[in-house]
């Protein structure tokens, strides 16, 4: 296992990432701020089915590309890794192109039977980003495959700054001129597209200036039997398919809850506060999705090492770089999960202007572990071509979804609460079928619980040193005058106590190793305290 590669890999996807989701969870007060929650529940709704849309239109894109490039170079074969992206921006864009007319077409009677009239333009803005996103989804799979992550991480970074400053002008500059939310809405969506498309032209630019073709030409050998384009494509889609549909059913559940909040809240006699009550769930999902950036970054960076374990048959690395990846995840997730429960009221007060709904990721916060450990799962899983469990173990969880925001949602107390417990038992179910799968694969325990102790212990202490000091702080902080900026503040500092807390603790325990910390960066054991470095094992 080269173990640079994916230590360095993993921490440029991660800070990309971070920063990616940090941008977003600034975007959204401030958009709300500009539309108020009613207009953001407006835009939300059309962003779930854009997001659905794009599950299924190119998602699969990129890890089908990354398969099939990095199964090709591991044989040698660097000149079909090179044809497969091509092949795959082509077909990719021109099914985009035709699903993208397709919702056109139908987006205004589909937008009445929903009950989200009120979205519609905001469907028919986002729908160019189809087509961009599959442009975009090959070039990265095959940097990916290349195990090139700095393009790739960098190319995600710029497509969110410029996705925000451009939505944020145009959902302001309609908004003032119309007077309408619902062009404010749609100008929120603008980015989107124009975000994709700089991106996609930095893309190529370092793809040319890289010069990709010229390594193909030195790395590529010559005893490699060429690969017919027919069965190149045969081979990309054989991947995408099934990964287009696993992305495109978890996906879904976000169209679920759109439809049953504006169906069934309406029934329940809740049907003016459907776009305020979207806006709740949809500030809950926003916290949520900022830790699990990590996770995402690790399950990119080790998917091209799982890949060639598996090409080599090499059970020990599989086993390696399974039990590492469920490791990191959970240093990172357990504590973030702990965190914003602890820290939830603080960080709406100043993020979301004291909007209702901290309760939600007070209680729904343990969403994020299992959202970690079922895309680690994934990752394992596509990497061994095991597709079709992925399909299956996420279908049941999205029936049960279904049943269960049918009985919830209508409950007046629950509500949108109702929604975030169906999502929780959505996660559990594909977690335990894909553990037992991986299991069985693999013909050895996965250690998933034993690896979560010593974070789970180092959680908790941290959670009660929080709680103790926040109750001082706050005090001080209403002496102030409170505000959003000493909000804003405060929770810094909480969050920065009980970050160093967790640290501490995690490297006395030996919940974090040395080599963890080389894996990642080497120079990040400078900046420890001597006698920390010390301890590490």
């Amino acid at each position: 296992m080269d173990k640079k590669s994916t230590g360095n890999g993993f921490l440029i996807l991660s800070v990309a990432s971070i920063l990616g989701k940090l941008l977003s969870a600034i975007y959204v007060p401030l958009l709300t701020y500009v539309l108020t929650d009613t207009g953001y529940g407006i835009y939300t709704a059309g962003y779930d089915i854009f997001v659905f849309l794009i599950a299924v239109t190119s998602l699969g894109i990129q890890p089908a590309v990354t398969k099939v490039v990095t199964e090709y170079r591991t044989l040698g074969n660097y000149k079909d890794s090179l044809k497969a992206m091509k092949l795959a921006r082509k077909y990719f864009t021109l099914i985009a192109i035709a699903i993208s007319a397709i919702f056109l077409i139908i987006i205004v009677p589909v937008a009445k039977i929903i009950n989200r009239e009120n979205s519609t333009l905001t469907f028919i803005f986002l729908t160019p980003a189809l087509i961009f996103a599959a442009i975009i989804a090959a070039y990265r799979g095959y940097m990916q495959g290349m195990e090139d992550m700095e393009p790739l991480a960098i190319s995600q970074l710029i497509e969110q700054f410029i996705n925000v400053i451009i939505s944020l002008v145009f959902a302001a500059i309609l908004y003032f001129i119309t007077k309408d939310l619902r062009w404010g809405s749609a100008g929120g969506t603008i980015g989107t597209s124009l975000g994709a498309v700089v991106a996609i032209i930095y893309i190529i630019y370092i793809f040319e200036k890289r010069n990709y073709k010229e390594e193909v030409e030195k790395k590529h050998d010559s005893a490699v039997k060429r690969i017919h384009s027919k069965k190149i494509v045969k081979k990309l889609f054989s991947y995408a398919i099934p990964i287009c549909i696993v992305a495109g059913v978890q996906n879904f559940a976000g169209v679920i809850d759109t439809i049953t909040l504006g169906v069934l809240l309406k029934k329940a006699g809740l049907g003016s506060e459907v776009d305020n009550l979207s806006a709740v769930l949809s500030y809950y999902k926003t916290l949520i999705y900022v830790p699990l950036a990590i996770v995402t970054a690790l399950g990119t960076s080790i998917f091209p090492k799982i890949i060639e374990a598996f090409i080599r048959k090499d059970r020990k690395d599989l086993r390696r770089q399974t039990s590492y990846s469920f490791r990191i995840s959970y240093i990172i997730v357990i504590p973030a999960t702990f965190g914003l429960a602890i820290l939830s009221k603080e960080i709406y007060a100043f993020m979301f202007n004291g909007s209702p709904g901290h309760e939600l990721v007070t209680y729904g916060s343990t969403l994020l572990i299992l959202m970690s450990i079922t895309t680690i799962q994934n990752v394992i899983l596509q990497g061994i071509n095991k597709l079709y469990v992925i399909i299956a173990s996420v279908s049941a969880g999205l029936l049960v979804k279904i049943i269960l925001n049918i009985i919830l949602i209508p409950i007046p107390f629950l509500n949108v609460a109702g929604a975030a417990i169906a999502t929780f038992v959505s996660y559990l179910i594909p977690a335990i079928i894909n553990h037992r799968k991986i299991e069985r694969s693999f013909r050895v325990k996965v250690p998933m619980i034993r690896q979560a102790i010593v974070p789970l212990i180092c959680s908790i202490i941290m959670t009660i040193v929080i709680y103790i000091c926040k109750f001082p702080i706050i005090k001080i902080a209403e002496n102030l005058g409170g505000g959003k900026v000493i909000m804003a503040i405060i929770t810094l500092v909480l969050i920065t106590i009980g970050g160093s807390i967790y640290l501490v603790l995690m490297i006395y325990l030996g919940g974090i190793r040395k080599r963890d910390l080389d894996l990642i960066s080497p120079r990040i054991i400078r900046y420890l305290p001597r006698r920390l470095r010390k301890q590490l094992i």
